[in-house]
């Protein structure tokens, strides 16, 4: 039996004070972890501020998207097993307040100027992450029930899309206020008051989580974390719980090949503007000419990575609505099926002669439908690792399937760099990649729509 019975909840409703606390503490961090992240990247970005550091060189941004990724890869079979151990209302504590010397650490950081602590304070958030993960999952059972863990998931899902895309825009406010011109620090305090904001903004929250007892008290801690992650996944694979987690993890295959893949697209979105251009003069004698240029605009690259991300949310919040307290097999394939369908006409849509503003908005509206359907595969998918993981286990289940999905995101990264660089294909020809896994997924699920509709009854 669970922690705490479903009856001690809200009365038709998942809106305790329990889960609106931690709503709150997800969107928090998720915007933490972007804000970091995002003005660590441009700060090392060509012409950033220490893009001719060391770090710059010869790390730049993929030396900062590891400091993210590898804590997952590493200290997830140790968060699962913290999250199994201990009480999950007290670990968030401990949790958030770590994370707020994180990002002290951070301050420094950035007001001193120094990129090689600002990325060893993203290395220790990403870590604080890592442990959070099992508890973020593990507890919602506990606080909603099992019959409103789909409605649960969607609004999760939402409140963490719409903080990675806010985090995002607002790194980049950041960065430009932080150095301008790319030369001179300006604003040096600015990051670390944002961060700082937020870590209290989602430490205040835990205090009012309703306190939870223990799962597991009494388990062993292995310092191993590839033993956890061993021991774990034949646990999982004595039901169904090991294919449901690699089915949910190969979105973020699919996911991670596209977000990775939209900022190169900004070449094909080069639109001819109009600028003002200062010509040379003698004497005193100043002129200038308004000059049609090629232009290459980040912000519509920017705008894919938000509709992505905010149509998934939304179809993750539409799809836990819907299923209201229960589980319909049918969003898996049919999510899989539109996911399918729009990656296949984004790349498509490369092959036609449109203008570059054209084809920039039958992007987004393609974007915009393969995250819709996103949301629909993967709630019911993680609903169903959380009710069939054993009470005793779904930690270290959780933290084991949150491993396997960032290995597959720096699969994707690894997919894309042989695309581009070793095949030298088109960028928006990997969204036929893109559909090809897609529709993998939608054949699978379809196939084996008898034994999902059973995974589900068994939940």
């Amino acid at each position: 039996m669970d922690a705490r019975p479903e009856s001690q909840s809200t009365p038709n409703s998942i809106w305790n004070r329990g889960f609106s606390s931690l709503m709150l503490i997800q969107f928090a961090g998720a915007m933490n972890d972007n804000i970091l992240r995002g003005t660590i990247s441009y700060a090392v970005a060509r012409d950033g501020i220490w893009s001719k550091t060391s770090i710059g060189v010869y790390g730049g941004t993929s030396l900062a998207a590891l400091c993210l990724t590898v804590p997952f890869l590493l200290f997830s079979g140790w968060g699962g097993q913290v999250a199994d151990r201990m009480s999950k209302s007290s670990q968030m504590i401990w949790l958030k307040l770590i994370e707020l010397g994180c990002v002290l650490l951070a301050f420094l950081a950035f007001y001193d100027g120094s990129p090689l602590l600002a990325l060893v304070s993203l290395f220790l958030i990403a870590t604080q992450s890592a442990f959070f993960g099992p508890v973020k999952y593990g507890i919602l059972i506990e606080l909603v029930g099992r019959s409103r863990l789909g409605p649960a998931n969607g609004w999760i899902s939402m409140s963490t899309q719409i903080a990675i895309v806010l985090g995002a825009q607002l790194a980049g406010m950041i960065a430009g206020l932080y150095s301008p011109d790319g030369v001179h620090y300006d604003l040096v305090w600015l990051p670390g008051v944002f961060m700082v904001f937020f870590a209290l903004l989602g430490l205040l929250p835990t205090f009012i989580i309703p306190r939870l007892p223990a799962i597991q008290p009494g388990l062993g801690f292995s310092l191993n974390p590839l033993s956890t992650y061993i021991t774990a996944i034949k646990g999982m694979a004595d039901g169904p719980v090991l294919r449901i987690a690699l089915a949910w993890s190969g979105f973020w295959l699919v996911g991670a090949i596209a977000l990775v893949a939209f900022p190169d697209l900004q070449t094909r979105l080069a639109d001819p503007s109009w600028r003002l251009v200062f010509l040379p003069g003698t004497g005193n004698v100043v002129s200038f000419a308004l000059v049609e240029v090629p232009g290459l605009d980040p912000v519509r690259a920017a705008t894919l990575f938000s509709t992505l991300g905010i149509a998934s949310g939304l179809g993750s919040v539409l799809c836990g609505l819907f299923s209201r307290r229960t589980i319909h097999p049918s969003h898996v394939p049919f999510g899989a099926l539109g996911m399918t369908f729009f990656f296949l006409m984004f790349a498509l849509a490369g092959f036609l002669p449109l203008e570059p503003k054209t084809l920039f908005w039958s992007w987004v509206v393609m974007a915009a439908g393969a995250g819709l359907s996103a949301g629909f595969y993967l709630i019911p998918l993680m609903t169903l690792i959380q009710k069939r993981a054993p009470d005793g286990e779904r930690g270290r289940f959780l933290g084991t399937t949150n491993a396997i999905s960032f290995t597959f995101m720096t699969l994707a990264a690894i997919i894309y760099l042989v695309w581009v660089k070793v095949l030298q294909l088109e960028p928006e020809h990997v969204f036929f990649l893109c559909a090809g896994l897609a529709a993998i997924g939608c054949i699978i699920f379809f196939l084996r729509r008898r034994h999902l509709a059973e995974w589900v009854q068994g939940s």
